[in-house]
């Protein structure tokens, strides 16, 4: 947490810091505690590495070439301490949980490590690398993840705030490497959840994302997932949405369905990854469920709400797939009719059991597949938005630039309009719009003479 007293960080006119984040919402939300953090002890936020004093690299171990993203970005930042020498360049996230030693070996111009749960260490391990010129590292797996103080948050939407419940996977896919970095799960007290999101919406914020690696796993004590949506959704009229992901097959059941159908304030949108279609290469990966199995959760949230959109996670070229494995995902995926798919290619991630297994699909394959499986999606999607022409959608402005305005409905679809100009139309106003072309991954509509509500802020 900031600390008191003294800075830990040396003091310096408008001393800056810049961030960049490479991963999922669970590194974007460690960023903007990061980003708190920092400003608690004085800097300010700058847009680019250049005109930085302190630089935070926060890392993903998840997607491909995950370390040597990382020390490609430190050698571009590592020619700028020979302008600023008293630049600092700090890692965190996975691969800096995971490969610690081995950044400290190739990369000498890092000065602070931070791994996945000493992220409140960051301010403190600058400045005494700053006063002693050492380097200095944290990564102890089992300190506290949920230290930093919520009201320390510098949250980087001004529509959207992020709220970590799960920190951790109790899951063993093979192909994941979370459970090393983040280690088991562990849950916050509901709580300390309901008055983190109370203080949001004091802040101004009507739309809430919950947070996990598998957040639907959340347990504290009798309070499992679907209790905790109902605390959430029924502590204040001030929500407008609430979100979360990323969700596991494993714990869709009858109670957790229900919640999308009685829950007026939950957005009809769920993230579920199935990773793939072919039964054999489900079990490779330690998923716990069939292609059939899946399609049955995915019909029992729907029989809850219909209209409910659906995305999902799908790895192509997995140790072992053949032609036949592939179509079967193809084939799956025509089926579940996502409203959106995220395609990669597999690659192998030191630390995950399926790296034992041969790399055995060609590289060119690998992209075959991924282009064929794209394409078909693509096409899925813009027959979807197709229906939605002339059709009224209700719109969370997240930005405005040039006139045009772009936000998300309940369902998470992104929309682009021409934004009239006055102050009840802004970032964080909801209002309608009628939708006049469809693309594959985006709506453009008309502003209808119709401003629900209005972020009070503005």
């Amino acid at each position: 947490m900031p600390s008191r007293g003294r800075s830990l960080v040396p003091t310096v006119a408008k001393r800056r810091y810049f961030i960049e984040t490479f991963g999922c919402q669970m590194n974007v939300n460690d960023s903007e505690k990061a980003a708190g953090l920092l400003e608690a002890e004085g800097l300010e936020r700058v847009e680019s590495a250049g005109g930085a004093d302190v630089i935070f690299v926060n890392t993903c171990a998840v997607r491909e070439r995950a370390a040597e993203k990382l020390f490609h970005a430190v050698g571009r930042y590592k020619t700028l301490k020979s302008q600023n020498p008293a630049l600092k360049i700090a890692v965190g996230g996975c691969v800096a949980q995971l490969q610690g030693k081995e950044i400290m070996e190739r990369a000498p111009a890092v000065d602070v490590l931070v791994g996945t749960h000493n992220l409140r260490d960051l301010p403190r391990l600058l400045g005494e690398s700053a006063e002693s010129g050492d380097r200095r590292s944290a990564l102890d797996r089992e300190a506290d993840a949920f230290g930093i103080p919520a009201d320390v948050v510098s949250h980087s939407s001004r529509t959207r705030a992020y709220v970590t419940v799960v920190e951790g996977c109790n899951h063993v896919c093979s192909f994941c490497v979370v459970p090393r970095t983040r280690g088991k799960e562990v849950c916050r007290s509901p709580e300390s959840i309901v008055h983190e999101v109370r203080s949001l919406l004091d802040r101004g914020y009507h739309e809430v994302m919950l947070l996990g690696q598998t957040v639907n796993a959340y347990r504290f004590g009798n309070v499992d997932f679907p209790d905790l949506l109902r605390q959430v959704h029924d502590a204040d009229e001030r929500l407008w949405r609430l979100r979360f992901t990323t969700s596991h097959p494993e714990h869709v059941d009858e109670k957790f369905a229900r919640c999308f159908g009685e829950l007026p304030r939950l957005a009809p949108y769920l993230h579920l990854p199935v990773q793939s279609g072919a039964d054999g290469i489900l079990a490779d990966m330690r998923r716990g469920y069939t292609a059939g199995e899946y399609l049955e959760k995915l019909a029992l949230l729907r029989s809850h709400r219909t209209d409910l959109a659906l995305t999902a996670d799908v790895i192509v070229g997995y140790p072992g797939e053949t032609d036949e494995d592939f179509d079967a995902t193809c084939r799956l995926v025509r089926e579940a009719n996502y409203d959106g798919l995220f395609v990669f290619l597999y690659s192998p991630r030191p630390g995950t059991t399926a790296i034992r297994r041969p790399d055995d699909v060609p590289e060119a394959e690998k992209k075959r597949r991924f282009k064929v499986l794209n394409e078909q999606q693509q096409r899925q999607q813009r027959l979807r938005h197709q229906n939605y022409l002339g059709r009224v959608e209700e719109v969370l402005i997240e930005d405005i630039a040039d006139g045009e305005a772009k936000g998300r409905t309940p369902h998470f679809r992104l929309v682009h309009f021409d934004a009239p100009s006055g102050p009840n139309v802004a970032p964080g106003a909801r209002v309608d719009v009628e939708v006049t072309e469809a693309f594959p991954n985006s709506l453009r509509g008309r502003f209808v003479e119709r401003v629900r509500e209005r972020d009070p802020r503005q």
